[in-house]
């Protein structure tokens, strides 16, 4: 207790601070202070050099060395931006070509092959050495195509084309109307695998926005069939494909369905058609 009194009594009394040369000790600054007002005038000197550090991190010119920016993005964030930005490029491309894809469809319009432009000139042909009689079995042969002729157009079929095979069995949840929706929702088991209902080539392979990861078959004798809304596709454009092969995964993309589920058309001469009328799906 005595301690402490010593401390405050001294800390009360008057003390003279001087600054003086130190080789002939002549004085140069000197004021007096107790020692409370001295502890009190190096408080607020502090406190004043801290207040104005801080002022200088976060707004001076050495601001972006100490404080983190928010405007500036590290890598990682740069690449995943770019990698969306390549993603949206690509569905952007896909949706354009199989726009264009269901235009040439509809319209009839046959792609061309580019390496039809390259087809070699053809050499001319000397007709004097073809021999110009008829065999005997190019006689049979036209006979056999006169009988044909005179078949009973109403016998003939409009396909020649007489099995199909279900891409998916299940429930259909919405049925074929071919002014509002010129297909079938088939429900069935989530992540089944979609089959191709006839052999054929695949004339697109993509994701649109509207109807999720899309595939496209051209069969023989004027028939198309679509696949929308998989989970993803398993053949590229141009792909050959035979009947029953594994072309899809069934799915919930695009944002035109609210469940795993196969929307399937099927076309005949540029003219929606029923799938139940060739194929059974339960």
């Amino acid at each position: 207790m005595n301690r402490i009194r010593t401390i405050l009594f001294n800390l009360r009394q008057s003390n003279k601070y001087a600054i003086s040369n130190p080789i002939n000790f002549e004085e140069k600054w000197s004021f007096n202070a107790t020692g409370i007002q001295l502890f009190s005038f190096i408080s607020i000197f502090c406190l004043i050099i801290g207040v104005l550090f801080t002022f200088l991190a976060l707004k001076g010119p050495f601001s972006s060395y100490l404080t983190k920016n928010d405007v500036t993005l590290d890598r990682t964030n740069l690449e995943i931006q770019h990698q969306k930005i390549i993603s949206l490029t690509q569905r952007i491309n896909e949706q354009e070509a199989y726009i264009l894809s269901i235009k040439k469809i509809i319209s009839g319009d046959v792609i061309e092959d580019s390496l039809d432009q390259n087809i070699p000139e053809t050499q001319p042909i000397n007709t004097t050495k073809i021999q110009t009689e008829r065999t005997e079995n190019e006689t049979k042969l036209s006979e056999k195509v006169k009988d044909d002729l005179r078949t009973n157009p109403k016998r003939r079929k409009k396909s020649t084309i007489q099995f199909f095979v279900e891409p998916v069995t299940g429930v259909i949840s919405q049925e074929f109307e071919i002014n509002n929706h010129p297909g079938l929702d088939i429900v069935t088991t989530k992540d089944k695998t979609v089959l191709a209902c006839l052999s054929g080539t695949v004339i697109y392979s993509g994701y649109t926005q509207k109807d999720g990861f899309v595939l496209i078959l051209d069969h023989a004798n004027g028939y198309i069939s679509v696949y929308k809304h998989t989970k993803t596709v398993l053949k590229k454009l141009g792909s050959k494909v035979q009947m029953s092969d594994p072309i899809a995964i069934v799915g919930n993309t695009g944002e035109n369905t609210s469940g795993p589920h196969l929307h399937f058309e099927l076309w005949y001469n540029q003219s929606a058609v029923n799938p139940k009328d060739y194929m059974n799906f339960k």
